[in-house]
């Protein structure tokens, strides 16, 4: 007896399949706005003192102008007399978030206690981005009324039909 089911995964339906999903990631459509943070990639010279290239921290002299004013001798109140203030790199990205652990896609993960816990599904080519990231905030149209600020909870996952063009990723909440 021929298999009634052989052929049904064919290239168009895994095209028609791929294409959904990527109308689903439009940042128009079913994503949410979110930060990556990388967490402190760089230092710049504090713009509130004078840096002393010598000793290769700051001389606790106030800049005039500067933000922040403070008395000749004693520490820079905004790099603490490091001189330096680190820059913490970000990158915008949508996401889908599920926020409801009854609507997660089956990625053969056993999560005993989902509570505080999501799962975003992103295009593959974010991988990269979303392996390097320290953590993610959530809804950044919202972050000024309440931040949802998440780590990793393992690896991404590929999903597709048959081609891993997307991502599943799982996420917990720190703060």
């Amino acid at each position: 007896m021929a298999n009634p089911f052989s052929g049904l995964f064919n290239k168009d339906l895994k095209d028609t399949f791929d294409n959904a999903i990527n109308a689903m990631l439009e940042s128009d459509a079913l994503t949410l706005p979110c930060q990556l943070n990388f967490g402190v990639t760089k230092y710049e010279t504090c713009d509130n003192c004078l840096y002393d290239p010598i000793g290769k921290k700051s001389s606790n002299y106030f800049l005039s102008g500067a933000p922040i004013p403070f008395r000749s001798g004693q520490q820079c109140p905004m790099c603490e007399g490091t001189g330096k203030k680190p820059v913490i790199t970000t990158e915008n990205i949508d996401l889908i978030v599920l926020w409801q652990y009854k609507d997660w896609i089956d990625i053969g993960v056993d999560i005993r206690s989902p509570e505080g816990m999501v799962q975003t599904i992103s295009k593959i080519a974010d991988l990269p981005k979303i392996k390097k990231a320290k953590s993610i905030i959530f809804d950044t149209d919202i972050q000024n009324y309440v931040k949802h600020e998440f780590i990793r909870s393992g690896e991404p996952t590929p999903a597709g039909l048959g081609r891993d063009s997307f991502i599943v990723t799982i996420w917990e909440r720190v703060k």
